[in-house]
């Protein structure tokens, strides 16, 4: 861990009106403070730190030497490489080199030398243990909370932690409560909507992409006072984000230098929460991109990497595809704010990022180890209610049960978002189908325009939606248990919906066909109300038999 000292700049401020002279380069750091042993005849013991330094030692690089200021004077002259501090009245400087007076700090203080000294000492020592108590929250396995805990007798002003997903990991006391974005960020625990959509607006998100460095700004759009921020990018992305508010200081050199110590000491802690953080969500993260992609892998590996991202191989699963505009580049970046919002939305879901798309997993652990994929972890009225908050569009696919059907139920919620944004006249707008109030697009919905427009481009795709519809399950329902609920659909729907009519045909009672017709829906998730959905059933009806003869069953 690199741990940076104190700077030329933060001893300035310490003596703040008391310097007579400040040196232009005042960004030399310093870890201990040295007297100049001749001459100095008041200071009754050099202490901790207090090492003299005769006119033929070694110069320390990270040492600034005290002593009076003729005898710093003459000592800058001996050595023009060190940086000193003197006391006095500033007399000396017309008789040195500008050279050294490049590197002298003088100070006019009415106590004794020796007192300047110890002032000097106390305030290196006071950051030594600041880097000291930093060091040990990384051994200990702290958080970022410990970090700013430890840092309390440093920082006045409020500094906040966060993340790329804009949730707030730490923060300081003293939350400036003038400052709405400030209050509900601490009480929420996550920025609002509407003060991300200010970072996309004035260009923040993107410049958080690319920042190096601590950036100073003055005055923002978002928050009430001046700001220090630094962004940790870790492998090219934006991940960590610190910021401190000048509440209580104004921006100068000196606080910059003291940021960049926090930033330093945080640097390694970053890495290991990278690591720690992503090990997890990158296992499924890159499962899901392989399966979509297709990419090749034998079972025992899949089912270690199954393992690792705790996904089962067989299971009761939905995937849902975000999509925003495409140019719309500050969306693109906020993908993982999505990401992170929409799971505390669907909290059994896996959220991952797929080509500028959000791609959401949806396992009903309802069954564990298979289920019958009745729909019953359809996340449509989830997925409705934070596009209202958040926009976007998203497509839906239809359950399945093993996870190697992923790029399948990919290209479904593809398809539903496709034919959901058409404005041209498609089987779904000349039967009337009413669309979403928020667009969320169910496959199944246009699943019939699709197969009359597409259907022969694609058939290994459309025998995959025929085997696993509602449909296919009561057939295979109807082998497993000998019952004739598909033949009993059949007829109820050609007999349009009229329970008399097919029960008549089925040499039935009314109020049996009613029951089963019931307890079929409930056990498929399938919805007779719809003409949509109707309209699916008959067609997986009309598909099914020859996909069966085909094979592919």
């Amino acid at each position: 861990m690199v741990t940076m000292s104190v700077t030329m700049h933060m001893l300035i401020e310490h003596w703040g009106d008391r310097v007579v002279s400040a040196p232009r380069m005042a960004s030399e750091r310093f870890s201990q403070v040295a007297l100049i042993a001749s001459g100095v005849d008041d200071l009754a013991g050099r202490g901790e730190g207090g090492a003299a330094a005769e006119s033929d030692s070694a110069i320390e690089p990270e040492t600034i030497y005290c002593g009076y200021e003729r005898q710093a004077a003459d000592f800058l002259v001996a050595h023009p490489e060190a940086c000193a501090l003197g006391t006095g009245d500033g007399s000396t400087l017309a008789s040195i080199p500008p050279s050294c007076a490049m590197r002298f700090a003088i100070v006019k203080d009415d106590r004794s030398f020796s007192s300047v000294f110890e002032d000097a000492r106390r305030f290196l020592l006071k950051y030594e243990r600041w880097t000291e108590r930093m060091r040990a929250v990384l051994f200990e396995h702290g958080d970022y909370q410990s970090f700013l805990d430890c840092s309390a007798g440093i920082f006045e002003d409020f500094v906040t932690i966060t993340d790329s997903s804009f949730r707030l990991l730490a923060y300081t006391k003293d939350v400036p409560i003038d400052d709405p974005v400030v209050v509900r960020l601490v009480d929420e625990g996550y920025h609002a909507k509407e003060t991300v959509d200010k970072f996309k607006k004035y260009g923040a998100v993107k410049r958080w992409q690319t920042q190096t460095g601590i950036l100073r700004v003055e005055q923002t759009h978002i928050v009430e006072n001046p700001t220090l921020s630094y962004v940790f990018r870790m492998h090219g992305s934006y991940f960590v984000h610190i910021v401190l508010q000048c509440t209580k200081n104004p921006l100068s050199d000196a606080l910059v230098d003291t940021f960049q110590m926090l930033i330093d000491c945080l640097e390694l802690y970053v890495r290991h929460d990278w690591t720690a953080r992503h090990q997890f969500d990158k296992d499924y993260a890159a499962l899901l991109s392989d399966l979509v992609m297709r990419r090749p892998q034998n079972r025992d590996l899949l089912l270690k990497r199954l393992e690792r991202a705790r996904m089962p191989l067989e299971g009761s699963y939905r995937l849902c595809v975000m999509e925003v505009d495409a140019e719309d580049e500050e969306g693109q970046r906020v993908l993982g704010y999505y990401a992170w919002r929409l799971l505390e939305a669907v909290p059994l879901g896996k959220a991952s990022t797929f080509q500028g798309r959000l791609l959401l997993l949806v396992e009903d652990r309802g069954e564990p180890g298979g289920g019958s994929c009745d729909g019953s972890n359809d996340p449509s009225e989830a997925l409705a209610s934070f596009q209202k908050t958040y926009g976007g569009v998203f497509g839906v696919s239809e359950p399945f049960r093993c996870i190697t059907d992923v790029p399948y139920a990919y290209r479904q919620a593809r398809i539903a978002i496709e034919y959901g944004q058409r404005d041209a006249k498609s089987l779904a707008t000349l039967f009337s189908i009413p669309k979403p109030e928020a667009p969320v697009y169910r496959f199944k919905t246009y699943f019939p325009s699709y197969v009359y427009e597409q259907g022969q481009q694609e058939s290994s795709f459309v025998s995959y939606c025929v085997r696993n519809s509602a449909v296919a399950g009561i057939v295979c329902y109807d082998r497993e248990h000998g019952t004739d609920d598909a033949e009993m659909l059949f007829t109820y729907l050609m007999c349009e919906r009229r329970a008399s009519d097919a029960a008549e045909r089925l040499h039935m009672h009314r109020n049996t066909l009613v029951y089963r017709i019931d307890r079929m829906r409930e056990r498929f998730g399938i919805d007779l109300s719809s003409p949509a959905e109707r309209e699916e059933i008959m067609l997986a009806f009309r598909l099914l038999p020859a996909r069966l003869a085909d094979g592919s069953d």
